[in-house]
């Protein structure tokens, strides 16, 4: 099988991912499954990631004990049963291909056959912070394929990442610092805020043609003209009648909890080396988040040795 694959968005995680996806799967030149994130690039365990395809046995899927296998059972019943509720026998029959597949290229491949003549790919936040290996593999399948990467300044980015995982996490408030600050340093945490290693990994594989790197920013202030420009990327039409209300949606809201001084100044001396290098190298925003952080670090000259 030789399916081709004509995109893929790789992140930032709490980066309009979600609203990146349902604004292109609106669009009727463009395919997208019918669940955002696939997970098949990272679903090794070795990645801080949910794994949910770490298993290739389909006994050991339904029935293991592990959080990964229990997540893909919960997610299989749910997605069934909202195919049979809605009587789209189309992704319920998807559906039933994407959990009890074998997993593997030919398999990966396969998911994308209801778009044929369409422009087809998918959106998975957690491909950011894929080794250079898995990213080596991904030019194998598809060398022609257009990559987008949305960046959210990471100090904004780590904490909209709390706020959304605070159940998880076990918070009852903004003033748990120490969990915070845990997190904060946590794999599954720094390896989504670390751009330098994203840009570098997969501009090593992709010539920067095929590369679409853009902004949060830019999405809350010109939701329209960001889609307009990842639309040329991907060689569609965005229509005149658009629907405004999806462009101008928020998709996946965190919870609303304002960051206290301590963890704004923590993340501030944490993420400045890294907005040091992505000045350089991006520009534009980047530069702008490199001058705020400063701010915050000037306001609070103490804030540096609360690291560690």
């Amino acid at each position: 099988m030789n399916q081709k694959v004509d995109f893929l968005g790789i992140g930032a995680q709490k980066a309009a991912t979600s609203w990146l996806y349902q604004n292109l799967r609106h669009h009727p030149d463009i395919w997208l499954p019918p669940r955002k994130e696939l997970h098949y690039f990272d679903r090794s365990p070795i990645y801080p990631s949910p794994s949910y395809l770490a298993s290739e046995h389909l006994i050991h899927r339904l029935f293991g004990t592990e959080d990964y296998n229990k997540g893909l059972l919960n997610q299989f019943i749910r997605g069934l049963l909202h195919g049979i509720r809605e009587k789209d026998w189309n992704q319920t029959q998807w559906m039933l291909r994407y959990f009890l597949g074998t997993y593997n290229d030919d398999w990966y491949r396969s998911l994308f056959r209801a778009g044929e003549g369409k422009v087809k790919g998918e959106i998975t936040p957690s491909y950011s912070i894929l080794g250079l290996k898995d990213v080596q593999h991904i030019r194998e399948m598809f060398p022609e394929v257009k990559v987008i990467l949305i960046l959210r300044n990471p100090i904004d980015r780590a904490w909209s990442h709390v706020r959304f995982d605070w159940k998880r996490l076990g918070l009852n408030g903004p003033g748990e610092l120490d969990k915070i600050k845990k997190f904060i340093d946590a794999p599954d945490q720094s390896l989504r805020s670390d751009y330098v290693r994203t840009l570098g990994t997969w501009t090593s594989c992709f010539p920067k043609e095929q590369l679409f790197i853009g902004f949060y920013d830019d999405v809350i202030q010109d939701p329209r003209g960001v889609m307009v420009r990842i639309c040329e990327f991907l060689g569609v039409a965005l229509l005149s009648n658009a629907d405004a209300e999806i462009l101008n949606r928020k998709v996946n809201v965190s919870r609303a909890w304002e960051i206290p001084k301590e963890i704004q100044c923590y993340l501030a001396s944490k993420y400045y080396p890294e907005l040091q290098k992505l000045s350089h190298l991006v520009g534009g925003h980047c530069t702008e988040w490199l001058e705020e952080s400063e701010r915050i670090l000037k306001a609070a000259e103490r804030c540096a040795p609360l690291r560690g």
